[in-house]
């Protein structure tokens, strides 16, 4: 898990944990339960009773020995890594322990030649769950709004605009409805 992926826009992935529920349309589309349905990462259960599991220390340690070989992959790619944090989980999800993010925050600050790209669809939870404030993200954190119609792109899309991240995204996948980001 995290050493290379296919998804197009990043070059690795890190889950530091597993499991999430369903808030919005594109959850009834979640590649992230149909796997763990068929790996059974969490016993098979998925929602907002199922667990939460955090993965093993030595997936925790990967991201170090990317931050390790950061100056060659920039210098064989002319950019820095991007990693997508918790491809298989929301990382402002409730049901989350706050501990578990405040271990993230630590691996994002110990890495910091890499872009950590950070993906929800719970940006409401942005205040009280970020393992930090506002105006102290790190440098190498990018805040994704995750936008399947139109609804969801005006909701989110009022939410990340008052987060100073470096840079923000959105990612439109599932897309069911055509959007326009405003």
């Amino acid at each position: 898990m995290g050493d290379s992926t296919k998804i197009e826009w990043a070059d690795r992935t890190f889950n530091p944990w597993i499991g999430c529920q369903k808030v919005s349309p594109a959850c009834y589309f979640c590649y992230a339960e149909t796997q763990n349905n068929h790996r059974k990462w969490n016993g098979g259960t998925w929602g907002p009773h199922a667990p939460r599991t955090r993965t093993s220390e030595s997936n925790w340690r990967k991201p170090y020995q990317w931050e390790r070989n950061a100056a060659k992959f920039f210098a064989e790619h002319g950019r820095r890594q991007r990693v997508f944090c918790a491809s298989l989980a929301d990382w402002l999800d409730n049901r989350v322990p706050q501990n578990w993010r405040v271990d993230l925050a630590k691996v994002i600050a110990d890495t910091p030649s890499l872009d950590w790209m950070l993906l929800s669809k719970r940006l409401e939870n942005f205040d009280h769950l970020a393992p930090w404030p506002r105006q102290q993200i790190p440098d190498n954190v990018w805040i994704g709004a995750s936008a399947e119609n139109q609804a969801m792109a005006d909701r989110r899309g009022e939410q990340i605009a008052t987060i100073p991240a470096k840079l923000r995204f959105y990612s439109c996948e599932p897309l069911l409805s055509e959007i326009v980001l405003k």
